[in-house]
């Protein structure tokens, strides 16, 4: 994970270059109510994993997972409702999760992929007196389900099955963020962002295992993923 640090560092450091250089040249428009922005976002998974726990006898102990780091496509949309308070619906196209085996399950490699969908909703609050920019912070609730499971063939080998199906669960949770808005142009911002994001999920992994017939095993995990933002907005 370090190089995928370093590259939201530089990113970042882009972001503020371009921003400060271009703070005071341009005028925004302070009717403007809505804002549409679309750009680049890294998420972070901080997992946190139980154990993979089966029928007894089934499954050996210690199976955890781990998430690769992901890269998307971001959309935000965001209205001012009072003075600094806007509401902000965030979404992304959804990044193709990479689950991997961890703990005594490391040997595994790669266990599952599947496509995480965690749109949000913000209240959001604007600071005002600095001139040009525009920071803020933001506070609300995500709610993350994942669609087209594919458990590997590693995994479903390791349990002597000839196939496996997976299914995840759904879930609400909160997250907050932090950002700043510069001016680049008239009525055209970039927005440089962090959120923090709580989702946990179970997943439940089902095997078809030849004489036993389907065996279903279970897994807890937080993901809690931290996604930096750097997009580019209009308003209008």
């Amino acid at each position: 994970m370090p190089k995928t640090k370093t590259t939201y560092a530089f990113a970042f450091a882009a972001g503020l270059t371009l921003a400060f250089g271009s703070i005071g040249a341009y005028a925004q428009s302070e009717d403007a109510a809505n804002t549409l922005k679309i750009g680049y976002a890294g998420i972070t998974f901080n997992t946190k994993s139980g154990h993979l726990i089966g029928p007894p006898g089934t499954t050996p102990p210690g199976i955890q997972t781990d998430l690769r780091d992901a890269r998307t496509f971001a959309l935000i949309y965001e209205r001012r409702i009072s003075g600094p308070w806007s509401v902000v619906v965030q979404a992304a196209t959804p990044p193709v999760v990479k689950v991997d085996g961890a703990g005594t399950g490391a040997p595994l490699g790669s266990v599952e992929t599947t496509k995480a969908w965690f749109p949000a909703v913000l209240a959001t609050y604007t600071f005002a007196g600095l001139p040009g920019i525009r920071p803020y912070v933001g506070a609300g609730v995500n709610y993350a389900f994942f669609t087209d499971p594919q458990v590997s063939a590693a995994y479903t080998g390791a349990f002597g099955g000839t196939s496996s199906s997976s299914t995840l669960k759904n879930s609400w949770g909160p997250v907050v963020k932090l950002g700043a808005e510069f001016p680049i142009a008239k009525n055209w911002v970039l927005d440089v962002g962090y959120s923090r994001y709580w989702i946990k999920t179970t997943a439940t992994i089902t095997t078809t295992t030849p004489g036993v017939g389907d065996i279903a095993r279970t897994i807890n995990v937080k993901v809690d993923p931290g996604v930096f933002g750097l997009l580019v907005g209009y308003r209008f």
